[in-house]
């Protein structure tokens, strides 16, 4: 069946969805908090069947901030892999079919989303990473293409300064304003991310640049996670995960030599700064006090609050405020395989952390723990991997299996799970 037929929307009780197998350094963190376990049942909600269009030039007039199509509501970009990479807008009632760049058949287009103005109109563009594609001769060298809201003219194509076989340019892509920050983790020695605005690449960081703290090794994907927003002074700030960094001293290290990574994040405090200057934040421990693991696996900045990491390994969440001293730790009482964060615009926290058996969606305030709650449902068990973000207040979950995502209100729990691809297509990347 073509990925264009016509996208049935799928409705079930959450409770009841089966699931399928498949700078000085910051002050002392407050004493870590557990995070709120009470919840209650989602109730189900129902929508027709959702139509399925294709870009259409549109005036952006009346669009809404985070809308493509200039219909006046916010929008949601899913990225699908599959024998042909794809990525489709659900906006309101219609599923929009980006058609696919030539040269990008499999070539892991859609591996990464997100959103921004780019340019001068007021319907927000989407941004698809394409880590795979062939640039100059070097294989997985990678891309990213900038598809106009409101059809303004054809997709834009931004790549790495320096294309490098197996260096995956745009295996994570994020956003603030119009300034769009793309990694290239495997780009040797040790990963690099690209800065690019008004559809041109502008920066290329790594750790050897000037300012940047730490040194490039072999495999620390410096750039595999990435959030940008706003710091103290007015600075646009840049956190940066390298999940397989060693917190090993200065210098260069040999990686065979030592244990296993813990990760790091760092911050730039101005990444448009003629002159770079950050630091790298102290790795979060256990209440052993022993190092966490996968520290910088998921990012975020919250807004009116600061940024946010997850340590998976300890099932931990850090936050910060704009001067990047820690504010709150949350921990849960369970080992997650994986962990994935969110935040609004008006500074709700979501974060979901996946396991088959147990899945944690947890709601949270940076500043109060009685605000916190959590949310159960089958069908989180088959969250993807970082699939999890924000559309105005609802959250949306990716999902892998009968629905692509789930659309959740906050308010009233309620969920409306949805399948707005079919054939062999699957979601692996989400923006809202």
């Amino acid at each position: 069946m073509r990925a264009e037929a016509t996208a049935a929307l799928l409705i079930c009780t959450l409770t009841a969805c089966s699931a399928t197998p498949s700078k000085p350094a910051p002050s002392a963190a407050p004493a870590t908090q557990p995070a709120a376990t009470a919840s209650r049942p989602a109730v189900a909600v129902t929508r027709p069947t959702i139509a399925v269009t294709r870009p259409a030039k549109t005036d952006c007039a009346k669009a809404s901030a985070r809308d493509f199509d200039g219909d006046g509501r916010d929008d949601i970009a899913i990225g699908y892999v599959g024998p042909v990479g794809r990525v489709h807008v659900l906006s309101a009632d219609k599923v929009i079919t980006i058609p696919t760049p030539p040269g990008n058949r499999s070539k892991g287009f859609g591996w990464s989303v997100t959103m921004a103005k780019v340019n001068d109109d007021d319907c927000i563009d989407v941004i698809v990473g394409a880590p795979g594609h062939t640039v100059a001769g070097k294989t997985q060298a990678g891309a990213v293409y900038i598809l106009y809201g409101g059809a303004a003219a054809p997709p834009g194509k931004l790549v790495s300064l320096r294309p490098e076989e197996d260096a995956n340019f745009g295996d994570s892509v994020t956003a603030y304003g119009d300034l769009i920050a793309i990694g290239a983790p495997n780009e040797q020695p040790g990963g690099a991310v690209y800065l690019a605005r008004k559809g041109s690449v502008i920066r290329r960081i790594t750790q050897e640049t000037s300012g940047v703290p730490g040194t490039s090794e072999p495999n620390d994907h410096f750039g595999g996670h990435l959030a940008l927003g706003p710091l103290a002074r007015g600075g646009v700030g840049l956190m940066i995960g390298a999940t397989d960094e060693y917190q090993d001293g200065p210098g260069r290290q040999d990686n065979d030599s030592l244990d296993e990574p813990f990760g790091a994040v760092t911050v730039l405090h101005e990444v448009t700064a003629a002159k770079l200057t950050g630091v790298r934040l102290p790795l979060p421990k256990d209440k052993d006090g022993k190092p966490c693991g996968g520290f910088g696996r998921s990012l975020a900045y919250v807004p009116h609050a600061g940024p946010a990491a997850l340590a998976e390994g300890c099932s931990l969440l850090q936050f910060y405020d704009f001067d990047l001293n820690p504010t709150r730790t949350v921990t849960i009482p369970a080992t997650a395989w994986d962990g994935a964060l969110a935040a609004s615009t008006d500074g709700q926290v979501a974060v979901l952390w996946s396991d088959h058996n147990d899945p944690t969606l947890l709601f949270l305030s940076p500043k109060d723990p009685a605000k916190d709650r959590r949310i159960s449902g089958d069908y989180l068990r088959n969250a993807i991997q970082d699939g999890i973000t924000f559309s105005g207040t609802r959250l949306v979950v990716g999902l892998d299996w009968t629905a692509d995502v789930a659309i959740i209100d906050p308010a009233t729990e309620r969920a409306e799970l949805v399948k707005a691809a079919t054939g062999q297509l699957f979601a692996i990347s989400i923006a809202g």
